[in-house]
């Protein structure tokens, strides 16, 4: 959205007035992983997903709550209070439908419990007004919760980001005599240092199989 101007977006909005949010956090991801992964990762979610089903998306939210920060003792991290989270999302349901975007989409790269709760209270008091635009929070892992469960800087995590931003991780500085471990590394999941580029893509495919079809029939429901 940023990069394109008023008439670029009325046209794309006449064909199919989605916005894509991804959010994200500043978050330790241990030692091998970005602390901006959750924004990046949503953000090639929510690229794949747009490609599908046309619309646009926002620049990656940084904002975010219930981070590792509040349980382990790692830096680098960025805390916000839930009702931050809350007020933040809500204003941008209302400003986009202002702006005549008719099914918003949030895509959450940051999966703290609080984090999504705070999210889905702002989707789901927007939706009560009963306005012409329709909101969906779509966490990263939900739509492929069975076969890649969500994760924290593990192996699923560390694959999308080794398909969005392969220069940005570095393997090597896993610790090479152990695997990792949520308490000592920040690591929750299967071991990362199985994670592949390749295995990423394969995650991509099957969320947007799955999250797609859904977000289509909104667009055709509202934007018949």
């Amino acid at each position: 959205m940023e990069r394109l101007r008023p008439d670029q977006l009325e046209v794309i909005r006449s064909r199919a007035p989605v916005a894509y949010i991804p959010w994200g956090a500043i978050e330790w991801h241990s030692y091998h992983d970005p602390v901006g992964l959750d924004g990046i990762q949503a953000l090639g979610q929510a690229r794949a997903l747009c490609e599908a089903t046309g619309g646009v998306v926002l620049p990656p939210i940084y904002v975010g709550t219930d981070t590792i920060k509040t349980g382990l003792p790692f830096g680098e991290t960025l805390e916000h209070a839930a009702d931050t989270v809350e007020i933040l999302a809500s204003e941008f349901l209302q400003q986009l439908h202002d702006e005549r975007w008719r099914v918003v989409v949030i895509v959450s790269g940051h999966c703290g419990g609080g984090h999504i709760e705070a999210l889905g209270r702002a989707v789901d008091a927007f939706n009560a007004r009963g306005l012409e635009t329709h909101a969906v929070l779509i966490p990263s892992f939900d739509p492929i919760q069975a076969e890649y469960p969500s994760n924290h800087a593990a192996r699923g995590e560390t694959s999308f980001q080794l398909l969005f931003d392969p220069g940005s991780v570095a393997l090597e500085r896993l610790p090479s005599d152990r695997v990792a471990t949520l308490e000592d590394d920040g690591v929750w999941g299967d071991d990362p240092r199985y994670a592949t580029a390749a295995e990423g893509a394969q995650m991509l495919a099957l969320f947007v199989e799955r999250a797609a079809p859904a977000i289509r029939d909104l667009l055709e429901k509202t934007h018949p």
